[in-house]
């Protein structure tokens, strides 16, 4: 086969795969009602189902629908029927016998400008209901991102609090040791100095890192709705 058409075939191949790969919403933010896979999928249920901003895109949703069922029904506004009988002829013939016509009068009214651009209006509403629906869709993307990233950011800062936590016990047991050591006179004061200063870092690390865990975990609360204590999963660490 020619160069030429094997890149065109390749080409067309690789546009089918690209074009049959649909985002799948439901594997996105997984349905409330469904379990979660893991606890981070579970950070993600609870942040769209608590989400302000998620009921209101849903509600936005509700309105362009309700809106387009009544913009479906507009052109019914605008046609007019009247109906008269002649009045003569509710009395019966007359005298000589005569019937006076027309015996009623049928009227319609229309408004064509309304009536034939009803199709448009109909296709506006379908796309504001298609917006509508799309910024569901955008919510549900970013409420992701911002869960699993808030979720991780507070694993990381959990981990990172219990090993300065770990480095600073220890630290604490050496300096502990060479005070008794500097006490009698086994430890110089350079070694001594130079334990302090260490464990006093350390210390302090451990302190950025206990206060960096706790903002960590109060942003993963405002995502999720919920006091990382009330959450209950089986995965759950405390």
């Amino acid at each position: 086969m020619p160069r030429k058409y094997l890149f065109i075939a390749l080409l067309g191949l690789f546009g089918q795969q690209i074009g049959a790969q649909q985002t799948d919403y439901d594997a996105i933010i997984q349905p409330v009602d469904a379990k979660a896979r893991d606890i981070a999928e579970y950070m993600v249920q609870l942040a769209w189902l608590n989400s302000p901003e998620g009921r209101i895109a849903e509600s936005e949703l509700l309105n362009s629908r309700s809106e387009n069922k009544n913009t479906r029904k507009e052109w019914m506004r605008d046609v007019n029927a009247s109906f008269n009988i002649n009045e003569s002829n509710l009395k019966g013939a007359d005298t000589l016998g005569n019937v006076f016509f027309p015996r009623y009068n049928f009227g319609l009214t229309l408004n064509l400008y309304n009536i034939l651009s009803q199709k448009e209006k109909n296709n506006i509403g379908k796309r504001r209901m298609d917006i509508a629906e799309e910024r569901i869709h955008q919510r549900k993307r970013e409420i992701r991102a911002d869960a699993l990233t808030a979720w991780a950011n507070f694993r990381l800062a959990r981990e990172i609090f219990k090993e300065r936590s770990t480095v600073e016990l220890d630290l604490n047991n050496n300096f502990i040791l060479i005070q008794q050591l500097y006490k009698s006179d086994e430890a110089t004061l350079e070694q001594y100095t130079t334990t302090s200063a260490t464990y006093y870092e350390a210390r302090e690390a451990r302190i950025r890192a206990q206060t960096e865990a706790e903002i960590a975990k109060f942003k993963l609360e405002e995502i999720i709705g919920l006091r990382w204590e009330q959450v209950q999963h089986p995965s759950k660490e405390d």
